[in-house]
């Protein structure tokens, strides 16, 4: 990479210090990028398609109900134990852990009991998350050697603890992981809620809609784009060849627009002013008018 290193650290109510990775990591650079929300979109439909992890979202959570919600709150955590201080981090990890240790979901074919903190599943969300964010960045802008590729996938055992998971049972290498992720095809399936979750997933803008909405759009395209053939496959998305390149190409150039617009000191910035605001598990901090005085900070639950 080749952006410069931050030149200070903010320090807020829960940006006290450097936190757990920190300017000099990868991770801290990498997550800045643009292009990680596509990759953890991808990831989210890659996750899915173990029937397993599909039956305790569908049945153990709101995403239902309230799929916006999920996303945030999920956004919200990962800017958290990437972005806070030590104490932000390992708080918004303790939570996760609480909130997975209460959803338990029944397998319908077998009738077998499951848990979101089974160890199995818990490597299967990291590693496919981890494998998904290094393709999203190597196909839409952000250049990491061998090496930085590396170091991010060993990075990750610190979220790897954080989420409940053995670090030594996740992947150290990016040969690890891709042979990790190859190894788990022949046990994917795209279960009937499975084809609720890409429905919701890939829903199409409406016809004639807001410039938003078509970005909004073009953003799940890309994601589409990040999977391997044989999710996909698994999902029912046919592309040709035209297609993909227009796809890449057109996320390609808005990515590359919004980092250049907002250089990665700047994104850091404002990722760790998040965190001060929205820290996962925390204690959340509002900002309301006073009559007659100025902005006053409350501290709200």
């Amino acid at each position: 990479m080749t952006t410069p290193r931050p030149d200070g650290i903010h320090a807020g109510p829960h940006t006290s210090d450097a936190g757990l990775f920190g300017p000099e990591s990868v991770t801290w650079r990498a997550m800045a990028h643009p292009a990680t929300g596509i990759g953890a979109s991808a990831a989210a439909m890659i996750q899915m398609l173990y029937p397993p992890v599909m039956y305790v979202i569908d049945q153990a959570s709101h995403f239902r109900e309230n799929p916006e919600l999920r996303a945030q709150r999920t956004s919200d955590y990962a800017i958290t134990i990437t972005y806070g201080d030590v104490a932000a981090a390992e708080k918004a990890g303790e939570t996760l852990r609480r909130v997975h240790a209460r959803c338990k979901a029944v397998d319908p074919d077998s009738g077998a009991s499951l848990v979101a903190d089974e160890p199995h599943l818990l490597v299967w969300v990291h590693n496919s998350l981890t494998w998904a964010l290094l393709r999203a960045w190597g196909i839409y802008g952000l250049h990491l050697t061998a090496e930085e590729q590396d170091r991010f996938v060993t990075e990750q055992k610190i979220s790897a603890r954080l989420v409940g998971a053995d670090p030594d049972a996740v992947a150290s290498t990016v040969v690890e992981l891709d042979a990790y992720i190859d190894s788990m095809t022949p046990r994917l399936a795209l279960t009937t809620p499975g084809l609720w979750f890409r429905d919701v997933m890939v829903a199409r803008p409406e016809a004639g809609g807001l410039p938003a909405a078509a970005i909004k759009g073009l953003m799940v395209q890309a994601a589409v784009s990040v999977m391997a053939p044989h999710h996909r496959e698994l999902y029912g998305f046919r592309w040709s060849p035209l297609k993909e390149r227009l796809v890449v190409a057109s996320a390609r150039g808005l990515l590359g627009a919004a980092a250049a617009k907002l250089p990665v000191d700047l994104a850091v910035g404002q990722l760790r002013e998040h965190v001060d605001t929205h820290a996962f598990g925390s204690r959340r901090v509002k900002t309301v008018t006073v009559p007659e005085g100025p902005p006053a900070e409350l501290v709200a639950s």
